[in-house]
């Protein structure tokens, strides 16, 4: 949303403060969704990786998962450092736009949100490319292992 949405909106905008008010609730939704499945996770049977024939690919199952839960903590750690270094939360409460810093570019922790993002989204991409082979070309189930109702 950042990127595809906010960074084209200048800080003026009326309605840039609604915009990262639905950003910081979507990353306060993922935080929450991320820390369920790092609490419910080890308590869960876990199947046999499934093999691609792919050595690279092979190699990395154990690690894609803690990759993503990394990625997902650093990017709304900085998400929460931005928004408490310029006091979002006391200027989206109070409506005063004319307290949003002029950019959020010359925050470090802007920079380090933007590269993560993007980091990110090329991991979904691989990640569902992935199970999208498994799935018309190796034909081994794993979509329906990874629903409910397989389990």
């Amino acid at each position: 949303m950042g990127t595809f949405v906010m960074a084209h909106m200048k800080n003026s905008d009326p309605s840039k403060l609604f915009a990262l008010l639905k950003h910081m609730a979507v990353g306060g939704l993922i935080l929450a969704l991320t820390l369920l499945r790092l609490f419910i996770r080890p308590k869960t049977r876990r199947p046999r990786p499934m093999l691609s024939g792919i050595s690279m690919a092979d190699r990395i199952v154990p690690y894609v998962h803690r990759i993503f839960d990394v990625l997902i903590l650093v990017m709304i750690g900085s998400g929460i450092g931005i928004a408490v270094m310029t006091g979002l939360p006391g200027i989206i409460a109070n409506g005063d736009i004319a307290r949003l810093p002029e950019n959020f570019h010359a925050l470090p922790l802007h920079t380090v949100h933007v590269f993560v993002g993007r980091i990110l989204a090329g991991i979904v991409v691989l990640h569902v490319c992935g199970a999208l082979y498994h799935h018309f070309f190796l034909k081994d189930g794993l979509l329906a292992r990874m629903s409910l109702a397989g389990r």
